[in-house]
Formats: structure tokens, C-alpha cells, sequence
């Protein structure tokens, strides 16, 4: 499930071309992943390793992942019990300790009990859905609105998303700007999570 939420952030979240430059339309001097210092007008963003690391995305695929886990423990325990009533109803009706009509009658009961577990599973899957939308709306925006920042000091005329050699035939690794956003971000996720339960 984590792939996944990466995946469809990846393609939901458009990083690149985030135009801004400074004052005297160059580009600046910059701190990259690895501390050079590099002059460019373009760099780049692992967004795999960007979300993979963002606490605020980890926080809510964990709580996620949580809910998934207690929804499928529920639909196991309520499918175990139809089946094992079912069970009960054929053994019993084998002993004749129930009569023909009564046996109908428990049977149609249990199947509509099974087709409401249906609609239940159909329910759950739907809402984790709209969970997940939301977790990754959430990051996305998080993550777009910190670049936005971030490039406001830094000038590049363009930033990039990449998920590595797949899409990113070759770079300067000094273009590399990952890791220092990844620490702004966290920073600044982690500073808003405490000012919360501040309150």
C-alpha cells in the first residue's frame, strides 16, 4: 500500500517548473545534498525519497495502515461467524434438530447477513480510498507549497521531480536538492506537531 500512495503521488503531484529567479534573473549559489556549493538554473527532487521520508507522510500512511489492519480483522471475525453458523445450521438439519421451514429461514438470514458483510467490505474499501486521496493531497500540497518557498531563496528557474535513473537519464549529482528539503520539511512538519498539542 505504501508503493502505491507514492505512486499515484508521484504522478498526481507536478513538481516541475517551479519559475521563480532572483532580482538579477541569474541563478544563486546553493547548497546541495552533498554540501557543494554549485551554480545551476536547474535542480532536481528524488520525490520517491522525498515522500519516503517525510514524517508527515509516514505519520499518516502508519495511521492508514492501522485502519486498513482493524477493518480487515472485522470482516474476518463477522465472515468466520456466518460460516461457522452456517456450518451449525447444516449439521443441525442433518440431525433433524431443526424443521425444513426453520432451516429456511436461518439460511436466508444468514445469506443477507453475508450480503450486508459485502456491502460493509465495499464501504471500507471506498472509504480507505478517499483516505488515501486525501493523505496524498495532503503531502502533495505540503511538499509543492514548501518548493515554492524554498525556490524563493534559492532562485532556480526550474526544479524537477525524478524517481531515479528511470526517468532521469543523468544529473549532476550537485543539482541534487532532496535531502535539504527533506530536512526543511520535517523540520518544519515537526514544529507544527508540537506547537499543536501545545495548545
Amino acid at each position: 500500500m505504501k508503493k502505491c500512495i507514492i505512486k499515484a503521488l508521484f504522478f498526481s503531484t507536478a513538481l516541475a517548473a517551479f519559475a521563480s529567479c532572483n532580482q538579477n534573473g541569474k541563478p544563486v549559489n546553493v547548497s546541495s545534498s552533498n554540501g557543494a556549493s554549485v551554480s545551476n538554473e536547474i535542480a532536481f527532487v528524488y520525490i520517491d525519497s522525498l515522500v519516503n521520508g517525510y514524517d508527515l507522510y509516514n505519520d499518516e500512511a502508519t495511521k492508514l495502515m492501522a485502519k486498513t489492519n482493524q477493518y480487515e480483522q472485522e470482516l474476518q471475525s463477522k465472515g468466520k461467524s456466518i460460516e461457522r453458523r452456517f456450518m451449525e445450521l447444516q449439521s443441525n438439519f442433518e440431525k433433524k434438530l431443526v424443521t425444513p421451514t426453520r432451516a429456511q429461514e436461518i439460511q436466508q438470514n444468514l445469506q443477507l447477513e453475508q450480503q450486508k458483510l459485502l456491502e460493509l467490505r465495499e464501504k471500507q474499501a471506498m472509504e480507505l480510498s478517499d483516505d488515501q486521496a486525501q493523505i496524498m493531497n495532503r503531502v502533495g500540497d505540503s511538499i509543492k507549497n514548501y518548493i515554492k518557498e524554498f525556490n524563493k531563496t534559492k532562485g532556480f528557474k526550474m526544479i524537477m521531480s525524478t524517481q531515479g535513473s528511470s526517468t532521469l537519464l543523468y544529473a549532476d549529482p550537485n543539482m541534487d536538492v532532496t535531502q535539504e528539503i527533506l530536512k526543511a520539511l520535517n523540520d518544519r512538519y515537526r514544529k507544527g506537531a508540537a506547537d499543536s498539542t501545545a495548545k
